[in-house]
Formats: structure tokens, C-alpha cells, sequence
């Protein structure tokens, strides 16, 4: 038996990078199209500076 918390097979993570306009773009299309969804808030980038980088759980509901 595991401690394993079992998993949810209608999530899905989606991460988004790129400049911080193109992102808030993208995730408000995502968020328009699925309310479900659920932003973190942005954070820097580890490769570029001038970009930053949301994750999104996403529900079919």
C-alpha cells in the first residue's frame, strides 16, 4: 500500500511562459473559455528575465 494521494483524472496543470502581456492574454483566454480554472500569480522566469510564468489547474466543469 502507498501514501500516494490518488489522482484526479479530470485536472489538468498547464503552465504558461512568455512576456507578461502575451501570458495575461492567454490566461484570460483560457479563463473566458473554461471559468474553472484557476491562475497562480506570475512569477520570474528562471531562463529570462523579461518573462514570467503562470500555472493553471484546469477542470472540465
Amino acid at each position: 500500500m502507498t501514501d500516494r494521494a490518488k489522482r484526479r483524472l479530470d485536472l489538468a496543470k498547464v503552465r504558461v511562459i512568455g512576456p507578461p502581456e502575451t501570458v495575461e492574454t492567454v490566461i484570460e483566454a483560457i479563463t473566458t473559455a473554461l471559468p474553472a480554472a484557476e491562475p497562480s500569480r506570475p512569477y520570474a522566469s528562471r531562463r529570462d528575465p523579461e518573462h514570467v510564468r503562470v500555472y493553471l489547474e484546469v477542470t472540465p466543469e
